[in-house]
């Protein structure tokens, strides 16, 4: 996961749930670019404390990256994983060139309540909670496969 997710998943308070239901792994450069720089990031307290308990585990593969992004990158190349999380638009465009599985904030939600561990009433509360962070296409996108859920 890189920070932009970690930050968004931690402002709409999704984080614990989807770091309960899914093993998620930082990069050593995420958590100093998030919990090492507490002045920018007000969140950091609460992401500390989740790689504290072990509820988001580190990385510590040895990089040369720079960035969250690219760390993120190679991390994955080390053939462990079943995507990237992540909501940089221009990251995204990168994973989709080397044909990389990725997942946004806002399709955790998805996720989760086709897995059964949201109600329909709940992951419409947590679209809500997420929508100040993510764009309008990706609310539009994930509220429509909710609304279509509710068909089936």
């Amino acid at each position: 996961m890189d920070t932009d997710c970690l930050i968004k998943l931690t402002k709409s308070m999704l984080k614990e749930l989807v770091c309960g239901n899914f093993s998620v792994i930082i990069p050593q450069i995420v958590k100093e670019e998030v919990v090492d720089n507490a002045k920018e990031h007000p969140d950091a307290a609460i992401i500390k404390r989740n790689i504290e308990t072990g509820l988001l585990t580190i990385n510590k593969m040895e990089s040369s990256a720079q960035k969250g992004e690219d760390a993120v990158f190679a991390i994955f190349h080390q053939g462990k994983f079943d995507a990237v999380c992540s909501d940089d638009k221009r990251f995204i465009k990168r994973l989709r060139l080397f044909d990389i599985p990725y997942i946004t904030p806002s399709v955790f939600i998805a996720i989760l309540l086709k897995k059964g561990k949201l109600t329909m009433k709940e992951a419409h509360k947590k679209l809500d909670s997420l929508s100040p962070f993510i764009s309008e296409d990706e609310y539009n996108a994930v509220k429509l496969v909710l609304e279509n859920w509710r068909i089936q």
